[in-house]
């Protein structure tokens, strides 16, 4: 306040107050004449046979003065809260406040100031790199001493930083007490304060100052380019090389800055930086960063060949893919499928013959193509002279007992470029803590299971569900096909492995060994989706089958999210076969009506091929490892009948089953049965066109 500023109060003593005055409202202003600065203002209270007098405030004595603390908590609230400046609130109490500047230094394009605020023959200080600045630092050092008093603390006002000082004290406040930041919400919704860290980008300049950035479109092509390529997918439009010396670091992005991130934490993960941004703890072990974002780049390299100048099939919402890797390194990694799609059947296309696809998801899409390739690989055995004999070329061994199994050496890595629908993407990325655990694991919104709806996206719980048991003709008369959510169903693949039922009679269990997501990871809910839900509930086991968890990990070059209507179709590659697949979802078959080669007839076909050609694997009973034997009559066999020979499988299905049960997160809602009552329809194949 300036000095020729209107002091109303004039050169009253402020003894000379009357304490007993509780509030503005109770205060008569009498007449006073402006040109006799001798009178004092006599403050009385107005005489009335109204209402007795309100209650006498609570008051605090200071400096032989009363504070009225309803008008001090007010101004305090008032400051808190962001509704006035400390100025304002300091002001509005009614007494005089004298400001005066004490020091003025700095250089021009950063001053600073100090000045002075006394109240009641106290006085108080504050800094700031204004005068305005200064002067509510040192009104708030006033309204802070006096709630101290009072035995509330005022919190400190964000602190500026001063970038051209080589000390780290950004202000100063006489008696200003240090307390974490307060507002109203905070007392609802607590604090929602972290620790500031510097972004990948600023680390990578800090420590290698001679590096650079090139930003191209995803395919390498310039920017100077009259055209975008427009095939291009949208979390790959942007490509950004980080070059440090002879080292060179990829990242992409659907911007030329999420790119140039991307790159720097690809660059601080391969050179043995702490990752930028606070780490929360994980329920599971991390992935190896490196190989994860490996795994994302090698599958969507191969989608982005794979759809090369092809605009429609470009398009889409899901991508996910399967990589090998031997030893978990790098070296050696190779592509085994790459699907996109969102989609199921509709009802009305449902076969009888297992010829439609009844679940187009990208993830379930891939993991049938990992089953087509683990039948190729069973056929180089079938060929073979010895099937006992281990072929180098290949990904799977026999077992001297019989059967065969994936190498110890070799790792399955599912990729999937967002969170798998279900109880895995049911949490707000924007509005968690990731820094903490689930503070509500048990909640019963917590791992309930999910279905997906037919001609819809998203997922419902099994409970709201109407239709726990479906039927054919209940679906053809206009039930919803309900299908199990991917979520889901990679728990289902933890415990009875990637290969089925009908493989089960030829593999040990192959189960994944880590999952990579290009989006939304929430370490806490994708554990507890995947495995984390389950494992205090299910028991009993039949060996060789076991709870599998998985290792986590989010590629560097992370998708965004685009709302846009997904395509009905699902691409369909597997490294079988040059070309993939193009299948309509809505119909599970190919755009021409033909079957696609991963739909249960074609599964079937192959298994029945190899059934009676390899060893089979014997079932582990209580008594010890059990043969079994071929079935006789293949021709007249149904494939639910096929389903049902390895009987440990069916058995840890079950235990599957009635440990969600226990849990209370619901029951597994099954296909119409009649979808399994059919015989192999392909007879004498090709194996060439089989197998392809």
């Amino acid at each position: 306040m300036d000095s020729n500023s209107a002091d109303i109060t004039g050169k009253d003593n402020l003894k000379d107050w009357d304490s007993s005055i509780s509030s503005s409202t109770d205060i008569k202003m009498p007449d006073m004449d402006v040109d006799s600065k001798d009178t004092k203002p006599i403050l009385t209270r107005p005489k009335s046979d109204g209402p007795p007098p309100k209650r006498q405030a609570n008051a605090i004595p200071l400096d032989g003065f009363k504070w009225n603390m309803q008008a001090l908590a007010t101004a305090a609230d008032a400051v808190e809260s962001g509704g006035k400046s400390p100025v304002s609130a300091l002001n509005e109490l009614g007494v005089r406040v004298n400001y005066t500047l004490r020091q003025q230094g700095g250089p021009p394009h950063c001053p600073s100031f100090v000045i002075t605020v006394e109240v009641a023959d106290m006085k108080f200080e504050g800094f700031g790199h204004s005068k305005r600045e200064a002067r509510a630092a040192a009104a708030r050092a006033c309204l802070t001493a006096l709630m101290q008093r009072a035995g509330r603390l005022l919190p400190a006002p964000p602190r500026y930083q001063d970038f051209t000082s080589d000390e780290t004290t950004a202000g100063k406040a006489i008696d200003a007490p240090s307390s974490p930041l307060f507002s109203p919400s905070t007392s609802l919704f607590g604090s929602r304060l972290q620790a500031s860290n510097k972004s990948p980008i600023n680390m990578l300049y800090e420590n290698y100052p001679g590096l650079s950035f090139i930003c191209t479109y995803g395919d390498g092509s310039s920017l100077d380019s009259a055209y975008a390529p427009f095939q291009l997918s949208h979390s790959m439009r942007f490509k950004v090389v980080c070059k440090i010396k002879d080292y060179r670091f990829e990242g992409y992005g659907s911007s030329k800055k999420l790119a140039k991130v991307a790159a720097a934490r690809v660059a601080l993960a391969e050179l043995g930086e702490a990752r930028a941004g606070p780490q929360r703890p994980l329920p599971a072990a991390p992935l190896n960063q490196l190989l994860a974002d490996h795994v994302a780049r090698l599958v969507n390299d191969k989608f982005q060949e794979m759809v090369r100048n092809n605009l429609v099939h470009s398009k889409r919402k899901v991508l996910a893919g399967i990589v090998i890797t031997i030893g978990n390194g790098i070296e050696g990694a190779k592509v085994i499928a790459v699907t996109t799609g969102t989609k199921c059947v509709s009802g009305e296309h449902m076969s009888v013959k297992g010829l439609a696809l009844n679940d187009c998801h990208a993830e379930v899409a891939a993991r049938r193509c990992l089953q087509r390739y683990l039948y190729s690989q069973l056929l180089m055995y079938a060929s073979a002279s010895d099937p006992k004999q281990c072929i180098p070329d290949s990904d799977i061994e026999p077992i001297p007992t019989g059967g065969y199994q994936l190498k110890p050496d070799r790792s399955i890595h599912l990729y999937v470029s967002t969170a798998p629908c279900g109880d895995g993407r049911i949490f707000s990325p924007h509005e968690n803590n990731e820094s903490e655990l689930d503070r509500h694991p048990n909640r019963l919104a917590r791992g309930q299971l999910r279905t997906k709806i037919e001609s819809g996206e998203g997922t419902i719980p099994v409970k709201n569900s109407s239709n726990i048991v479906q039927t054919w003709d209940g679906v053809l008369q206009g039930e919803r096909l309900l299908t199990m959510s991917c979520s889901d169903k990679a728990a289902r693949w933890c415990v009875v492995g990637l290969q089925g039922s009908l493989l089960a009679c030829l593999l040990r269990p192959v189960y994944l060994s880590s999952l990579v997501l290009g989006s939304l990871l929430h370490p806490q809910h994708l554990y507890r989706a995947i495995c984390g839900r389950i494992e205090n509930y299910i028991s009993s086991l039949p060996p060789p089958y076991r709870l599998q968890r998985l290792k986590l990990a989010r590629a560097a070059s992370t998708e965004a999210r685009t709302a846009t209507k997904a395509p009905s179709i699902s691409i369909c590659w597997c490294c079988t076969s040059q070309m993939p697949e193009v299948i309509n979802a809505t119909t599970g078959k190919l755009d021409s009506g033909q079957p696609s080669l991963l739909c249960k007839q074609s599964m079937f076909a192959r298994w029945q091929y190899l059934i009676t050609k390899l060893p089979l694997l014997p079932q582990e009973t209580d008594e010890g490892p059990k043969e079994i034997k071929p079935p006789a009559d293949l021709t007249n066999m149904q494939y639910f009948e096929a389903k049902q020979i390895c009987t440990t499988y069916q058995a840890a299905k079950e235990r599957l089953t009635i440990a969600f049960e226990k849990a209370n997160l619901g029951r597994w809602i099954k296909k119409p049965m009649e979808q399994d009552y059919f015989v192999c329809d392909i007879v004498n194949p090709d194996p060439r066109a089989l197998f392809a």
